[in-house]
């Protein structure tokens, strides 16, 4: 039975632990620690688990840990999880900056054994995206299109802007479903929130082998969507994940007459959240290599960061003179 503890009692260490917590025949929760210790009592007390008071006596009850505290304090967790031999699975970004994401590289080799070293992109293990992954493995690939949005709601400000926060999903998806390197980005965006992050951001990308993706993310509007389009030489993919289904149109020409096929398949509904954290523990019980490893993930960041780059370059553009008056 593997003993995890969660380092950190935000959103994201929540869905972790309830994740974990619904394996309970492979897991047992040992624990809960964040910096702030009424946030660590709070939540280990909703889920009925130990709070845990102190960091490094934390490490002695666990075989891993689930990284998902403030960004900030990710990379300080996670070296100090793998310096003490455990096995991490960590919230993306993995840091606030993509030079502290690469120090974990040298805590894996220093590491007193090889680490399990996993990112949780959750919806790398949605059952729509695992179908569209192996629909698109057998097709040439030209384009990808994904929209990714979340009703505007106040309250505080987001820790991380719409880019980091929700379009890593997608460039996830895009960077993983042909392994090359993204060759260009154009990117627009803007703030709803004065000083906040950016909450609308589009980003037009170019990956080595040619393929074109059309990202857009946004907390900005009143709608919930989760949709990835995949355009090939055969036929055209929709993948709706909020409703668990993958629709294809591919044309037949077998007769002579060249005819439209549609297809709808309605998956299973199963949370990626639970089906990570169970594919986790395989890796860590088989100790095999994640499928969504460190270097991905820094991928991923650097790709957003150059997106937000862009989107900053032209939000602080100079201001179009309107007549011969304008100052």
């Amino acid at each position: 039975m593997v003993r995890a503890i969660v380092l950190g009692a935000g959103a994201a260490g929540e869905r972790h632990a309830r994740a974990m917590r619904a394996l309970a025949d492979r897991c047992v929760l040992a624990g809960v620690y964040d910096p702030v210790p009424a946030a660590a009592k709070e939540l280990a007390m909703a889920l009925g688990i130990p709070w845990l008071e102190a960091l490094e006596p934390a490490f002695d009850e666990a075989h891993v840990a689930v990284i998902a505290g403030r960004v900030e304090d990710r990379p300080m967790l996670a070296r100090a999880a793998l310096e003490r031999g455990l096995d991490v699975l960590i919230e993306p970004p993995l840091a606030p900056t993509v030079e502290l994401a690469h120090s974990l590289l040298s805590a894996i080799v220093r590491a007193p054994r090889r680490p399990i070293a996993q990112v949780a992109f959750d919806e790398h293990f949605d059952p729509a995206v695992r179908e569209l992954r192996a629909i698109c493995a057998e097709q040439t690939l030209v384009a990808v299109r994904a929209e990714r949005m979340d009703p505007a709601t106040a309250g505080p400000t987001p820790e991380l802007d719409v880019v980091q926060d929700l379009m890593a999903q997608d460039l996830q998806f895009v960077t993983a479903l042909t392994g090359e390197p993204i060759a260009a980005t154009q990117a627009a965006g803007r703030r709803v929130r004065r000083g906040g992050p950016i909450d609308h951001a589009h980003a037009l990308l170019v990956l080595e082998d040619d393929l074109v993706a059309s990202l857009t993310a946004s907390r900005a509007g009143g709608a919930h969507v989760r949709r990835i389009w995949v355009t090939t030489t055969q036929s055209e993919i929709l993948a709706d994940l909020d409703a668990g289904t993958i629709e294809a149109l591919h044309t037949t020409s077998t007769t002579g007459r060249h005819e439209s096929v549609a297809q709808r398949v309605a998956l299973p509904h199963e949370d990626p959240a639970v089906a990570q954290a169970a594919a986790f523990l395989k890796y860590v019980e088989r100790r095999t290599s994640p499928d969504v490893g460190i270097g991905q993930a820094i991928a991923v960041q650097e790709a957003a960061l150059a997106i937000v780059k862009r989107v900053e370059l032209i939000a602080h553009r100079p201001a179009m003179r309107r007549g011969p008056q304008a100052a």
